[in-house]
């Protein structure tokens, strides 16, 4: 240094270093005096608990058994500094960078950098003071072993196109280990790499299709799409979701108004599948962004007039996928599968035919060949019959269920009022209103057997899982059994003209809950039965024949069903206008459309905002996630009723969880690790598996979801959950666990009608009573259940019946064959780029 004053020139910081906030704090420090921080002392703040973590990221912050007390740390008066007088430096020459050049990504390192610079813009260190000041810490930290090593890149360029056809992110120079990029996962969705599926894997009878990518034409798009953003917990938000077109009401389009409302998006689809220009996140140069429609998944009626096919009410084309005409839905041949898929080919070629045609010619092409013009088959690869998919939902819970409540049970007098308090229909009511739903099921009106229709497909869905137990109930003898006769028929009423034997119709209606949960073959087995009976079908029955056809080609369906599209016409349904002639309602739904995204992008209320919550949480550590506040340490001697009920049960479950550890109690002479009663536990309110909430009898609140079905090996059985704890010793990962007590049964339960298909179906029988109290994993927890109080002659006691709520891999361990769950929806046109692009399109058909 020079004795008289300098002046340091500007200074410039290393790469990657933002001083602006932290240079204004410490400034801050320098105005009050000298600060505990910025001296070195130790001062770590306890973290909060994300919301999405794995179970052994959880900060519990459990005590040590042999620190009764801490020691104190002792306290150093902070050095005193001589004050800094103004210095010029007239003779300024460049000094090096540190010896080590690492980037800024390392906290410490970045520290290091950060107070070289803090130090010379605001403690007045020269360059080269501080120079040294940094090559010390990188220095100690290299001795440490703690200095992050980063090998020195080649610095050679890849254009998109090149990165596209490496196998990995890794660098292909010779001795370079630099990585090219990073894949990320953020909370708004998941970016996936299609490039190493193997195409056919749905072939094999043991695999688990998971999404649509699991389907046939996924691997048939002719786009090369080779990624996709968006997994099944935000495919289906708002947000996510493209409201293409809003037709207004109140009758409904034809062909030609529908083909007038699709050209636009049709028009982008076409420029789309040849390639787009477009900017995307985190790239230089433009992408070339390429689309293709996998899907169309709507109900039967839109389906048909998007694709211009004959109405499925057309005598010899009512059905889209096959060759059946409406005779033979009311015989065997129409499920038997011995029907001849549609020619998607020879349907192009009879709807460009008709496109230029006379009307008269148009009419005869629809009669002979049961197709019409549509605007979607001038997008090349389409194929109206192939890539459409069946609504799952529509057909099977708003088609072949409200068909058989309306028409044959409610039609029939199969549940009529006749003998008073003891009468079918009353004992139906009674038994309905009596069952015990998980918080999140929808609940079924108080009234059904007077108000017999219902509006949503989600209350069908629930009716028919409990219908095995409702309609055993209600039709049940003295015996416990159902009657092999017709009930009697209320007076002046025309008897129908199928078969009211309770026994048969049992027996039919068992096949079909049992293929709404398995697939196909039930309910190919229903229809029979029912044809049997002379009970007339409809279309519904018959086009539900290709449900393994549709799985097969588009992936399980809650990825593709049409539950999602229904809740988003009931938020347009919702929209307030003046219903003024000549206004523009359309513009007001569609305004509403965007500022709903905007403000709230995504409700967090019903059934289908339950299936989000499931999809979402397969990111989870067994998919298993704890509240968001922090849980108490509780003392497990004063816990519970009785007082110290658990502390015996806890500490025989943590020492089988933890070998090494030796526990023995905190009250015990022997040798071990002391299980203290009142530092090991964190008691909770509640857990979320698979997205649902499980709450326990300890807690008020959440008592209602205390019933679950738990799994042990190959076994599932139902329990009731006591409490919910966070266990901890020392330093082990804290472990998850629950409190249950066991729904006692025995052989001395007679036999049920639905016992052969129990296992498929998800119910079990027990009594009113709860065996002792064990200690389990949470991931052993499987479903919630529905708990159905009943009383049996035959024992003359109370018995609880319960029924899963799994509508997908319960008791997979008594299945032979794969589990096909029901349910699908709107117009969806699903668009896979080859940069990871996916939306949902939609059109709403205002009232």
């Amino acid at each position: 240094m020079h004795d008289n004053a300098k002046k340091y020139p500007p200074v410039l910081k290393p790469p990657g270093v933002d001083t602006n906030a932290d240079a204004g704090a410490n400034l801050m420090n320098d105005a009050s005096g000298p600060s505990s921080e910025s001296e070195g002392t130790d001062h770590q703040e306890r973290p909060e608990i994300p919301p999405q973590v794995r179970e052994d990221e959880y900060d519990f912050e459990f005590q040590h058994m042999d620190d009764q007390h801490a020691e104190e740390q002792p306290q150093y008066p902070a050095e005193r500094r001589a004050p800094v007088q103004e210095l010029q430096d007239f003779n300024f020459c460049p000094v090096a960078w540190p010896d080590v050049q690492v980037p800024g990504k390392c906290p410490g390192v970045h520290l290091a950098y950060l107070n070289t610079v803090i130090g010379n813009v605001f403690r007045k260190q020269s360059i080269q003071a501080a120079m040294d000041a940094l090559n010390n810490q990188l220095n100690c930290m290299l001795l440490e072993g703690v200095l992050p090593e980063h090998p020195h890149p080649c610095w050679k360029h890849f254009t998109p196109a090149q990165l596209k056809e490496l196998p990995s992110p890794k660098c292909t120079v010779p001795d370079c280990q630099g990585v090219l990029y990073d894949e990320h996962t953020d909370a708004k969705g998941k970016f996936r790499d299609s490039r190493q599926d193997r195409p056919g894997q749905n072939e094999d009878e043991d695999y688990v299709m998971t999404d649509m990518h699991d389907g046939m034409l996924w691997h048939e798009l002719e786009t090369n799409t080779v990624h996709e953003i968006g997994e099944l917990g935000t495919r289906f938000l708002q947000v996510n979701v493209i409201c293409a077109a809003i037709m207004l009401g109140p009758k409904e389009p034809n062909i030609i108004q529908i083909n007038h409302c699709l050209e636009p998006s049709t028009r982008e689809l076409l420029e789309l599948k040849n390639g787009v220009k477009m900017d995307v996140y985190g790239e230089e140069e433009l992408a070339d962004v390429f689309t293709d429609n996998e899907a169309l998944t709507c109900d039967m009626p839109a389906s048909h007039k998007c694709n211009g096919t004959a109405g499925h009410s057309h005598n010899f084309h009512p059905c889209a996928f096959c060759d059946v005409d409406i005779i033979k839905i009311n015989t065997p041949e129409g499920y038997n599968n011995s029907w001849t898929n549609k020619d998607d080919y020879h349907m192009l070629r009879q709807s460009f035919y008709s496109k230029d045609a006379t009307p008269a010619h148009q009419e005869a092409i629809l009669r002979d060949h049961g197709v019409r013009f549509s605007i979607l088959n001038v997008i090349s690869g389409w194929l109206p019959s192939k890539k459409s998919a069946l609504d799952f939902m529509h057909c099977i819970f708003l088609g072949i269920i409200s068909h058989l409540f309306m028409c044959v049970l409610f039609g029939g007098y199969m549940l009529s009022g006749m003998g008073g308090v003891n009468s079918p229909k009353r004992r139906f009511e009674d038994i309905i209103n009596a069952v015990r739903w998980p918080s999140h099921v929808t609940r079924l009106p108080k009234n059904l057997g007077e108000n017999q229709s219902l509006k949503k497909a989600d209350e069908w869905r629930c009716l028919l899982t409990i219908t095995p137990v409702i309609l055993w109930w209600s039709w049940r003898d003295a015996n416990d059994e159902i009657p092999d006769t017709e009930p009697p028929l209320p007076p002046n009423i025309v008897a129908p003209d199928f078969s009211r034997n309770c026994c048969s119709l049992y027996k039919a209606i068992l096949f079909l809950c049992t293929g709404a949960r398995t697939g196909q073959s039930f309910l190919a087995h229903y229809c029979l039965e029912c044809l049997q009976l002379h009970i007339p079908l409809t279309i519904n029955h018959q086009a539900s024949m290709h449900t393994a056809d549709m799985i097969k080609k588009f992936g399980p369906v809650y990825a593709w069903w049409r539950f999602a599209f229904e809740r988003f016409n009931g938020m347009l349904e919702c929209v307030h206008h003046n219903g003024h002639d000549g206004g523009r309602i359309e513009l007001t739904l569609l305004w509403n459309w965007i500022n709903r995204i905007i403000k709230v992008q995504a409700q967090d209320r019903g059934s289908m905002m339950t299936q989000i919550a499931v999809y979402q949480s397969e990111a989870a550590e067994d998919n298993v996630r704890l509240p968001l506040h922090n849980a108490k340490l509780i003392n497990l001697r004063a816990y519970g009723s009785p007082q110290g009920v658990f502390y015996p049960i806890l500490l025989q479950y943590c020492h089988s969880l933890w070998p090494d550890l030796h526990l023995v109690g905190d009250l015990s002479c022997n040798n071990g690790t002391p299980f203290y009663a009142n530092k090991v536990a964190h008691a909770l309110t509640y857990i979320c598996k698979d997205g649902i909430c499980y709450g326990c009898t300890m807690n008020r609140r959440t008592h209602a979801d205390s019933f679950a079905f738990i799994s042990q090996g190959r076994t599932c059985v139902p329990v009731q959950i006591t409490a919910l704890f966070v266990v901890g010793v020392l330093d082990v990962v804290p472990h998850v666990c629950a409190v249950v007590r066991r729904l006692v049964s025995d052989d001395d339960i007679p036999a049920m009608p639905w016992d052969l298909y129990a296992s498929t179906l998800g119910i079990h029988v027990s009594y009113t009573e709860l065996g002792p109290q064990e200690v389990v994993p949470v991931s052993w927890i499987e479903c919630p259940l529905a708990l159905i109080p009943v009383h049996l002659n035959v024992l003359k006691k109370d018995l609880w019946i319960t029924v899963s709520f799994d509508h997908g891999l319960i008791f997979l361990w008594a299945r032979n064959g794969h589990i096909h769950a029901s349910s699908p929806f709107i117009i969806r046109i699903m668009t896979c780029t080859s940069i990871g692009i996916s939306c949902n399109t939609f059109l709403y058909n205002a009232p």
